[in-house]
């Protein structure tokens, strides 16, 4: 057999890394998804009134139910999509993983280092048609438990801004 021959072969029959044949799984390991039951939020930001001005938030605390509050981490938004059966297909920015529960459609990305970069939905707008909310992850850093949560959090409701969150602290309580 050629050394052409040969190296085809084992390109071939090269095992594909686990990352590419299950990035939700891959993510999921990769953000402690499965420890995560509630996250404790403080920071700073602003909020936005619909089509209006920037609101400075000088303190923004939030405690998260993760298993009930899924799609408000990205803990929760992995944890939802893997008991959902959720389609994952590749896309530019990564893996886009889609699903619906309780008759919502949730589309998220999960990027090249494993993390949730952006999760959409789309509201009722009371009879003028449905309204996509978009949450977007930034700055994953390590918190003490180990788990790694986005430090920067930001929503937008249609075209318009309507929450900027920075966190200064993230509690994790894990199983």
């Amino acid at each position: 057999m050629s050394a052409v021959a040969l190296t085809c072969l084992v390109l071939v029959t090269a095992p594909v890394p686990a990352a590419q044949r299950n990035p939700l799984k891959t993510a999921s390991i990769a953000l402690s998804a499965h420890l995560v039951l509630s996250v404790q939020l403080e920071g700073f930001g602003a909020t936005y009134a619909e089509n209006g001005p920037r609101v400075p938030l000088t303190s923004y605390r939030a405690d998260i139910d993760v298993t009930r509050d899924a799609m408000t981490t990205p803990q929760g938004f992995l944890q939802a999509a893997r008991a959902a059966n959720a389609t994952v297909r590749a896309v530019p920015q990564g893996a886009e993983v889609s699903f619906t529960t309780g008759g919502q459609t949730f589309v998220g990305v999960i990027n090249a280092s494993n993390e949730v970069d952006r999760v959409q939905t789309w509201i009722d707008e009371h009879g003028r048609g449905d309204r996509l909310v978009e949450t977007v992850f930034r700055d994953y850093e390590k918190t003490a438990t180990g788990v790694w949560f986005p430090t920067h959090i930001t929503q937008n409701h249609g075209n318009y801004p309507s929450l900027d969150v920075w966190l200064s602290s993230v509690t994790v309580n894990t199983k």
